[in-house]
């Protein structure tokens, strides 16, 4: 018997992205205001106007922790990931908060989500949603991630 060439499938090539800030962010840090991810440090998919667009027919997980800077010492942020495209919020919340605040509360500096496109692309960002006293983010500590989950 001869031998005969049989195709293989071409690899699923998956979306995904890592994100950062180019300078520390320094306005901008009031409630609705979006963390200024303005650099693709890897991955295929891009950013613009700190705003991802992850593309449809997808599953997503978006994850984030960022290294804040407050002003006073009972002060506090939280953040979450903010789907544009429907104008909600959707993930967890996460908390950050100086080591010198005094009320009874500890950080949870990570903002996790799972988003499906599988009605439509989706535009997302990582906004402030509780803001007190923030003095800026810092570019170094801080990042996002996306990647396509299925």
């Amino acid at each position: 018997m001869g031998l005969r060439a049989v195709a293989q499938p071409l690899p699923v090539v998956k979306s995904w992205g890592s994100y950062g800030l180019s300078v520390d962010q320094t306005v901008g840090l009031g409630v609705n205001g979006p963390i200024r991810f303005d650099t693709v440090t890897g991955g295929n998919l891009g950013i613009s106007a700190y705003t991802i667009t992850l593309p449809q027919g997808r599953t997503f997980r978006l994850m984030s922790a960022l290294s804040w800077s407050f002003s006073t010492g009972n002060a506090g942020a939280r953040t979450s990931w903010y789907d544009v495209t429907a104008g909600t919020w959707i993930g967890t919340e996460a908390q950050h908060i100086p080591g010198t605040n005094t009320t009874p509360w500890t950080s949870q500096p990570v903002n996790h989500a799972i988003v499906s496109t599988m009605a439509g692309a989706v535009a997302v960002q990582l906004r402030i949603n509780v803001s007190n006293s923030p003095s800026g983010v810092f570019r170094i500590a801080s990042f996002a991630e996306v990647m396509e989950i299925g």
